[in-house]
């Protein structure tokens, strides 16, 4: 814990989780006062407001989100003030970016170390994620790989189960959540509280280009002196926020990760649970179950109706039992599909990494449907698309 958190553990959710003392408190800690585009208002209040009155959240909540909220908001300032120093970023290239889209235990994550193995690429760190600006002069000499490698020690103690679900690593590939969430418009905070104004209110609004405006900007920073052939960008969040990347990113390729949803919403509940159960006393599982049963269902729905009305050459599609019985097979398919440069420094890399990193390395996830509340049958009739 920081040495204020004594002081902060008297605060309650409507003192520390003000709009307009978060806002101060971030401008105070860097001494700027441009947090850039507007946009992010509408959902910052939105989603402390549901946090105040909905989340139930205990002392370490109020806490951690807190600290999630000013770091969130402290980067935003330190962007512009990036971007006021060098405008010269706003033109740094991102050309053919190659996006994972998929729900979580498709074989996402697999496949993004796997991609990362090319050294042709740029791809997402961690210590990036969490303290973007500014701009980094190197991808293996900068003080904040220290810095989040503490972050990732102390946030493991708190969410000791986490690492089994989904384990960080400070120079390791990340989620373009760690990008996005600066927009407030990311549904990470979903699985962080149970915020049900927030997530009805995000779930007609995250397709909205603007989220996706302000993470290119934030590539582009990244990207202005540490510059791959070609980006290398995943999240689950990509799925629901479709229309916008598309719009956006107009030479952005596709890879779309799928297996049956059996596994993969159990999996979501479990990792939410985890996240939930550091910050409110309260976890109710079976609502878990039932919110990710709509929530999906729903980005299923809208992510193939999107799908539906794009180029299909921008996409290639990825089965599950595929990846993992062929990884390099199968990566070697992506790159021939796409037009990207297949290396044999690529394929040695990924042939180490594979042999480092044996499954369940830090311990197996376990969990069930019927924990959360849900039935196998209802589950394999209401899932029949992206996910099958």
């Amino acid at each position: 814990m920081c040495d204020d958190s004594v002081k902060m553990s008297k605060l309650s959710p409507d003192v520390a989780l003000n709009d307009e003392a978060l806002l101060q408190k971030a401008a105070a800690q860097t001494g700027l006062s441009d947090f850039g585009d507007d946009s992010f208002r509408e959902p910052f209040g939105i989603l402390l407001r549901s946090l105040r009155d909905e989340a139930r959240l205990n002392t370490q909540g109020v806490i951690l989100m807190q600290r999630t909220l000013l770091r969130l908001l402290t980067n935003r300032l330190r962007t512009e003030a990036a971007f006021a120093a060098h405008p010269e970023m706003a033109q740094t290239p991102i050309e053919r970016p190659l996006y994972i889209l998929g729900f979580p235990r498709t074989g996402t994550t697999l496949l993004h170390n796997l991609l990362a193995c090319d050294p042709a690429s740029r791809w997402l760190r961690l210590w990036e994620g969490l303290h973007p600006a500014p701009s980094p002069e190197s991808l293996v000499d900068d003080p904040r790989i220290e810095q989040t490698e503490a972050f990732v020690a102390g946030f493991e103690k708190i969410v000791p189960r986490l690492a089994s679900a989904h384990k960080l690593n400070a120079t390791g590939p990340e989620e373009c959540l760690w990008l996005i969430e600066h927009t407030f418009a990311d549904f990470i905070f979903e699985l962080r509280a149970n915020i049900p104004s927030y997530s009805a209110w995000l779930a007609g609004h995250e397709a909205d280009p603007v989220w996706y405006r302000y993470y290119r900007r934030q590539l582009q920073m990244l990207g202005w002196k540490c510059r791959g052939s070609h980006w290398v960008c995943k999240a689950p969040r990509h799925l629901p926020g479709l229309a916008g990347l598309l719009e956006v990113f107009p030479d952005a390729r596709i890879v779309q990760t799928h297996r049956d949803a059996e596994n993969v919403l159990p999996s979501i509940c479990s990792l939410c649970e985890i996240t939930r159960s550091a910050a409110s006393d309260t976890v109710d599982k079976a609502a878990i179950g039932a919110h990710w049963h709509r929530r999906l269902i729903e980005i299923e729905r809208r992510s193939a109706e999107v799908r539906a009305a794009a180029d299909p050459g921008r996409f290639l599609d990825v089965q599950y039992a595929d990846l993992t019985h062929d990884p390099i097979g199968t990566v070697q398919r992506i790159y021939e599909h796409h037009g990207y440069d297949f290396s044999d420094e690529f394929e040695d890399g990924m042939k180490r990494w594979l042999a480092d990193n044996r499954q369940h390395k830090h311990g197996p996830h376990r969990y069930s449907l019927e924990e959360y509340g849900l039935s196998p049958e209802v589950v394999r009739h209401d899932f029949t698309g992206a996910t099958a």
